[in-house]
């Protein structure tokens, strides 16, 4: 019982902190909210969200990476000078994934990222000043 009020409390936080795109002022952010995420159907699971981002972004040459790990990011980071994007599943499922995720979004490689409660999208993109997101999706309007 504790864990589920614990989980009720932090989704209700979630929402609280959480935005539209009409707060995002990166560009960047607001083209891939309103021409990719937003357009995925309402109630879809993630594994949707998943292929149409790296849909999107591959017309963008940036590639997406899925599953992610850290070792991930120190390889692509070392190799890579454009944007990559890498997918996080599940950010909020359990304490190992949400301290997973605030270790990845405190990271000086990864210069956005945003949460969508049930994933999040890091990217490293040298040339962009280090912002972070707390969106909804559209799915909860």
């Amino acid at each position: 019982m504790k864990n589920k009020i614990g989980a009720y409390i932090a989704y209700l936080k979630y929402l609280w902190r959480s935005s539209d795109q009409h707060s995002v002022h990166s560009p960047f952010v607001f083209e891939l909210l309103t021409k990719c995420i937003h357009k995925v159907p309402k109630g879809s699971k993630t594994s949707a969200y998943n292929q149409a981002i790296k849909a999107y972004l591959e017309k963008k040459n940036i590639p997406l990476i899925s599953p992610l790990t850290e070792l991930t990011i120190l390889e692509t980071s070392l190799t890579n000078r454009g944007v990559t994007a890498y997918f996080v599943e599940e950010i909020n499922a359990d304490f190992k994934q949400k301290e997973l995720w605030k270790k990845l979004i405190s990271d000086k490689n990864i210069q956005i990222s945003i949460d969508y409660w049930s994933f999040g999208l890091i990217f490293t993109k040298k040339d962009q000043e280090k912002e972070h997101f707390i969106l909804f999706k559209n799915s909860w309007r």
